[in-house]
């Protein structure tokens, strides 16, 4: 199994991730090349911007990170704990690196993963519950070999529109 790990800047997602900190963007919707135009949801054009900038400075410091699709979670892969952290905070200051929580958002936010966790299992997903680590969520990616695509993405659904994400 993979280890994801996500800050805790950011509330419950959607996707195999669950977290992530700034990663969350319009996918589809967001603009590269750093423009809001058609971007969605009146506002939500820069939010985007500013989450593509945080995912590039990481890929830029070493870290794998997925775009996302459209009302997912981006994708971190991390395979070093220690380059990560460096890329977090070569790339701290981006708008879209959100803000450190205070120890009750980190409860909250590490309640709804597990309840999230909790349901992906019981839509036949084996995902093992998150920990709270350094501030940081840690999500062992779920589903094993005989889960398919199609049955991760209806069970995200399931779990997201259950959890209000």
């Amino acid at each position: 199994m993979r280890d994801f790990r996500y800050s805790m800047a950011a509330a419950l997602v959607t996707g195999i991730a669950l977290f992530a900190v700034g990663c969350s963007g319009g996918g589809a919707d967001s603009f590269k090349d750093g423009s809001t135009e058609g971007a969605g949801v009146s506002g939500q054009g820069k939010k985007d911007d500013d989450a593509y900038k945080y995912r590039q400075c990481l890929r830029d410091n070493g870290v794998k990170v997925e775009e996302p699709k459209a009302g997912q979670a981006a994708g971190i892969e991390v395979k070093d704990e220690k380059a990560f952290k460096k890329a977090r905070q070569a790339c701290k200051d981006l708008p879209g690196a959100g803000k450190e929580m205070s120890q009750e958002e980190q409860e909250k936010a590490l309640d709804q993963a597990v309840k999230f966790a909790k349901c992906m299992r019981e839509q036949g997903v084996d995902m093992p519950d998150p920990q709270l680590r350094d501030g940081s969520l840690s999500v062992a990616a779920g589903g094993g070999p005989d889960v398919s695509k199609e049955k991760m993405e209806k069970a995200q659904k399931a779990c997201s529109d259950q959890h209000g994400e």
